[in-house]
């Protein structure tokens, strides 16, 4: 094969790996926010509500002190709510148990709200960024 041959394929390749790269970056210049929230027995508590803004769910770790069980809900522009369930987490050395950093990439451009409600007492962090 030709050194011509060689380096235009080099070059493709390099071009695809590239490219595979930059998509993986986070749009725009963020401004990051962590934002912590929680809920008692049967009730139900905002952890972000916010109009008006552009932005991403980065991710999500939950905390149940009394081996409760949880969820998240997320209502992303306005539209339906979108909820996940958090059974619990792994236990630490004192028995409460931990979710750890759940990775997410939810993407709104006008609003977004997420919530916690649970069947005892809920904690959680998320991570977010504003355009």
């Amino acid at each position: 094969m030709k050194t011509s041959n060689k380096l235009a394929i080099l070059s493709i390749l390099l071009f695809f790996l590239m490219a595979s790269a930059t998509f993986a970056a986070d749009d725009g210049n963020t401004k990051p926010r962590l934002t912590t929230g929680g809920t008692f027995t049967g009730t139900v508590a905002d952890i972000i509500n916010e109009t008006s803004v552009v932005g991403n769910v980065k991710g999500v770790s939950c905390h149940f002190p009394n081996s409760a069980s949880g969820s998240l809900t997320f209502t992303v522009n306005g539209a339906t709510a979108q909820t996940i369930n958090l059974p619990g987490g792994v236990p630490d050395i004192n028995g409460e148990k931990h979710t750890g950093w759940i990775p997410m990439n939810i993407r709104f451009t006008s609003s977004i709200r997420v919530q916690v409600s649970g069947n005892g007492t809920v904690e959680c962090d998320l991570s977010w960024a504003l355009d």
